[in-house]
């Protein structure tokens, strides 16, 4: 199909052709050419509408390419595009149209039905009633049979013509039941491509061409446009069959495809594809490691825990240094408890003996000349009650005798 299409003008839609299909391990790639004519003098981009595609396509799996036309000539975008119209009557397919001709004739004659049930219930229902008495009569009127008796035959009468109908009539509705379910199975086992709705939802997709770079001549050219797509639904199964020769001493071994496809599209007479590959696994291109030309060099070593370096000790020697001019310096600073003064307190109690006491002060003047480094302090003896505060030594800042 060709149309020619204005620069001005809207996308337009284009008929299109299935060309080829190539059927995966699980799903399809469509490829769909249309034509048109170029128009004289163009330049600049231009719109088109490719018609006929799937629903069920994967939008981005939308390819557009230009396969002949003018030098310079290029797809610069693709994107989908959804249509609804409503089909008329007269544009349905036979097959749709007779199911709807079935159902409306079994409608009617349900309703038909319906009506002759209802005339039957209010026939059965009628009932003579008899007359009121009146208070002047002096005796009961007389029943009236002759009239009941009329009325019963009309009833049995109007009866027997309606049942008569309800009898033609369920014979007439199940031949129409049985045509219905006919033409329902026959729709049922067409092709997936036969549109059945009546307000039809189809895609498109909308390629912009770019022409700032052709080079024409200014006349109008025809210009050849495919566009690919991908599809689920689709699948392919291999199959064998040996023939072997009436001596069975050889054969042939044919290998056959099983294709099955709901795609919604009419594969007949396209140029089918098969192939074992998943459309779903990725094709990233590998990382190839660089080849050094040269001598052969030793592997790395693996990481991990590895010997320390050489003078690491030496990277803490100032702060041993400063560490032990701070013990030297507290060492200094600290002054002997006065255990005599302790000793003399007292306050009822004896805290111990006099020779423990004695003791206890020889041993703090013999170790007051030469005290040990610490890191730090003892915490000062406490007293139950401080007594005076003696005369500070020399040599010894005020700080450290309180």
């Amino acid at each position: 199909m060709t149309v020619a299409v204005e620069p001005g003008a809207p996308a337009r839609a284009l008929g299109s052709v299935l060309e080829s299909v190539v059927v995966y391990a699980q799903g399809a790639v469509c490829t769909r050419r249309a034509r048109f004519t170029l128009p004289e003098d163009h330049c600049g981009e231009l719109r088109i509408r490719v018609g006929d595609v799937p629903l069920s396509a994967y939008a981005q799996s939308l390819r557009g390419s230009v396969v002949a036309g003018p030098d310079g000539l290029r797809v610069a975008d693709v994107r989908p595009h959804l249509e609804a119209a409503v089909v008329e009557p007269e544009d349905m397919p036979g097959l749709l149209r007779a199911v709807k001709e079935a159902e409306d004739r079994t409608g009617v004659l349900h309703a038909r039905r319906e009506r002759l049930n209802t005339q039957i219930q209010e026939t059965a229902a009628l009932r003579a009633v008899p007359a009121k008495p009146r208070r002047d009569d002096p005796y009961p009127r007389p029943a009236a049979v002759e009239p009941v008796l009329a009325l019963a035959d009309f009833i049995a009468e109007r009866l027997d013509t309606l049942h008569t109908r309800v009898r033609a009539l369920d014979d007439e509705y199940e031949r129409a039941f049985h045509e219905l379910v006919v033409a329902r199975h026959r729709l049922e086992e067409a092709s997936g491509s036969l549109r059945v709705e009546q307000t039809r939802t189809t895609g498109a997709a909308v390629l912009t061409l770019d022409m700032a770079d052709a080079a024409g001549d200014g006349a109008s050219a025809d210009v050849v446009v495919d566009l690919e797509y991908q599809v689920p639904g689709a699948r392919w199964v291999q199959q064998y069959q040996l023939r072997l020769d009436p001596a069975m001493t050889g054969g042939t071994l044919v290998m056959r495809a099983a294709v099955a496809q709901r795609t919604g599209e009419d594969w007949t007479g396209v140029r089918l594809g098969l192939s074992t590959a998943d459309l779903d696994r990725r094709t990233d291109l590998p990382e190839l490691r660089s080849l050094r030309i040269g001598r052969r060099q030793a592997a790395p070593a693996p990481s991990g825990w590895r010997e320390p370096p050489s003078g690491l000790e030496e990277l803490f020697s100032g702060y041993d240094a400063g560490m032990r001019k701070r013990r030297e310096h507290q060492a200094y600073a600290r002054p002997a408890a006065p255990a005599a003064e302790y000793l003399e307190e007292d306050d009822g109690m004896d805290w111990m003996g006099e020779e423990q006491a004695r003791s206890y002060s020889g041993a703090a003047e013999a170790a007051l000349p030469v005290s040990p480094p610490q890191m730090s302090p003892p915490p000062a003896p406490m007293a139950m009650a401080a007594p005076a505060s003696p005369a500070q030594p020399s040599g010894v800042p005020a700080a450290y005798g309180r």
